[in-house]
């Protein structure tokens, strides 16, 4: 799995603040309705979906945004 730590820009209720994460914590803070921004775009977050493993004792965390 490639290692990646990404800036992001987070918002709660009126407060933002500037916080850099790695996808795996990425994908566990991200709330539906966060906006992402990078150099030429914004994506708003607009689904967040546990999915569990095979096994049954852990779940993968599936982000869509647009």
């Amino acid at each position: 799995m490639e290692n990646q730590t990404f800036g992001n820009i987070l918002q709660s209720d009126t407060q933002l603040s500037t916080t850099l994460v790695g996808w795996d914590e990425f994908r566990k803070l991200a709330k539906v309705g966060d906006i992402i921004q990078e150099p030429g775009q914004t994506l708003r977050i607009t689904e967040k979906v546990f999915e569990p493993t095979a096994s049954g004792e852990q779940f993968a965390i599936h982000i869509y945004a647009r």
